[in-house]
């Protein structure tokens, strides 16, 4: 799961060769196939199992927070390969700045309807970048007096995490690539693809100007979308 892997996988890939893509994009807005659907699936019943020993016997059920809108595919396909009973619950963030640049002032946008007090939680999220949401939606959740709290997060960009923040259990670790499908997106494209790929630089770089070639992924949300969007830092 480490970024050696990360590499290994790539070179695999590419010796794979082809790769469908949906009538409303082309092929070359994908510059390399991460994860295929095949991976994913293994990956999200390996996570499954984890989480499973954990968590062992539960007086109540565990509740399951999916973070909207791009965890919403990794958490459909993550429940269902639990065998601990469980209840699910939704929140949504939006990251805030100047441009497509985040500023770290998170606002919440949709929350919970049940009381967490003394329960359970397992938050779901996508991708873990910088982690300024994770960290805002965590302080959030601790305030209620839950139990516990743990994360499960499919990505993880180590590189782009602010210190503090971390995940209990990763699907895997990515360096800084800004990487779309399977829920992610940019400009609310790509979130269907069955698979994860890295963008290519030119899709985004036609909108956006990227001057020191760092990229945000799943914590920033384009001004004109509202919420759940990903975009590259200027």
């Amino acid at each position: 799961g480490g970024l050696c892997g990360w590499r290994r996988r790539i070179a695999r890939n590419a010796r794979m060769g082809d790769f469908e893509v949906p009538n409303f994009m082309v092929k070359e807005e994908i510059e390399t196939l991460l994860y295929s659907a095949d991976d994913i699936k293994e990956r999200c019943k390996a996570l499954g199992a984890q989480i499973d020993a954990a968590y062992g016997k539960l007086d109540k059920p565990l509740i399951i927070i999916c973070t909207l809108k791009g965890a919403a595919v990794f958490f459909a396909d993550l429940v269902r390969e639990l065998h601990i009973d469980h209840v699910w619950e939704f929140m949504s963030f939006s990251s805030y700045g100047t441009g497509t640049t985040s500023s770290g002032a998170v606002q919440m946008v949709l929350d919970l309807k049940m009381d967490i007090g003394d329960r359970d939680v397992l938050v779901v999220e996508d991708i873990l970048d910088t982690g300024n949401t994770l960290k805002y939606m965590i302080k959030q959740l601790h305030a209620r007096e839950p139990r516990s709290v743990k994360t499960v997060v499919l990505l993880h960009k180590t590189e782009m995490t602010i210190p503090g923040v971390s995940a209990d259990f990763v699907g895997w670790q990515i360096p800084n690539k800004f990487v779309v499908g399977y829920g992610l997106d940019f400009a609310q494209k790509y979130r269907g693809l069955p698979f994860i790929g890295v963008l290519a630089p030119w899709v985004y770089k036609k909108t956006d100007k990227v001057a020191d070639g760092s990229i945000l992924n799943g914590d920033v949300t384009l001004p004109q979308t509202g919420s759940g969007g990903n975009s590259p830092a200027p």
